[in-house]
Parts: structure tokens; sequence; C-alpha cells
């Protein structure tokens, strides 16, 4: 795991984004068939909660493969997470599943990693960070060209049905509640990459 995140790319461009401003706009609001979509999720994954002790809802599966963006084998990860245990947790896993894993954990790093090419393939990300909000992350992710389809899953320790909503709403591929199933979280990610 890199200590120090890489300088941002020169000249930033209209294609780049910049998480470093701390006035953002507000999220657009989500289709009325969309927020049912995730109320019914939501819903549903509190029943898991109580049961398994970690929640795993898919917004979007991919029906195929996702090629990687950089032209290898292997996927490249961006894990956004401030803990780090977890963050070389995750990267032990994911190594080992064959993936390669790049990290980030604050609006500095976030803006360094998403602007850095290749492209990571899919975003980790948690929702509660030191300096920023991922939901506001995911929103402009979203309302970006150039990243509206990276699959990102939210990781976090807000296990409420209202969380799960607003999460999957938002516009996540998917959601998971810490503390989670390393298993899980690689099925999750294996599933959005359409790799299973």
């Amino acid at each position: 795991m890199s200590s120090k995140p890489p300088t941002p790319p020169a000249g930033g461009g209209d294609f780049d984004l910049d998480f470093t401003n701390v006035q953002e706009a507000p999220p657009p609001e989500p289709s009325p068939q969309k927020l049912e979509n995730a109320r019914l999720e939501a819903i549903k994954g509190h029943e898991e909660l109580h049961h398994a002790g970690f929640y795993v809802a898919m917004g979007r599966k991919s029906a195929k493969l996702i090629p990687p963006r950089d032209g290898s084998d292997k996927h490249t990860l961006l894990v956004v997470e401030d803990d780090r245990t977890l963050s070389k947790l995750l990267q032990e896993i994911f190594t080992t599943a064959g993936y390669n894993v790049r990290f980030a954990a604050t609006r500095v790093q976030i803006n360094a990693e998403v602007n850095r090419q290749p492209l990571a393939d899919l975003m980790l990300l948690d929702v509660t960070l030191p300096d920023a909000d991922g939901l506001k992350i995911l929103a402009k992710l979203r309302s970006h060209p150039k990243y509206s389809e990276l699959p990102v899953i939210m990781m976090t320790g807000r296990a409420g049905a209202a969380d799960v909503m607003q999460g999957l709403a938002a516009g996540a591929d998917g959601y998971v509640t810490k503390p989670f199933k390393m298993s899980a979280m690689v099925g999750v990610v294996n599933a959005a990459l359409g790799k299973s």
C-alpha cells in the first residue's frame, strides 16, 4: 500500500473531476422507480442484516465481463477507505483474488486516484471519510460522463434500511455493510465486473 498518493495530472482538463472543492452542488434527485427499487432492496437487506450480521445489496450486476481498462488481464480496484487496517486486509484479499489495488482516504488522494491513468475499473467507497462524504463523491461520479458507468460498491457501517436505500438510490452498484465477510465482498466485486 502506497503511503503517498500520486500527483494529480497537470492541467486538469474538462474531463477530470475535482473533489477538493468544498462547494458542491446537491446531487440530482433519483427517479421514482429508482427510489422504489432502492426502498424494496433496503427492506430486504434489513432482514438479511439481522440474520447474517452483514448485508450485501446488488443494485446493478454486469451481464457481461467488463474488460480491464488498462488492456491487461487484471482489473484495478480503487479502495476509498480511511481505516488503514481494513485497507491492508482488502489489499491482501483482492491481490490474492487477482486484482490490482489502489487506495485513497482523503479528498486530495481521491482527486489524484480518480484522475490517474489508467482509470480504475471499480471503486469500493466508504460513506464516512475524514474530510468527505462518500454519497457526495458517488453523486459527483454519476453526474460526470467519464465516470457515470464506473461500478461503485459502497462499504459502510451505516446499516439502516434508510442508509441502504440512500446509497442504492444515489447510483451505487452495490452496498455492503461492515463488518462483512471478505468472500462476500469479493463476490460483489466479481458480480459488478461481470466475472460471476
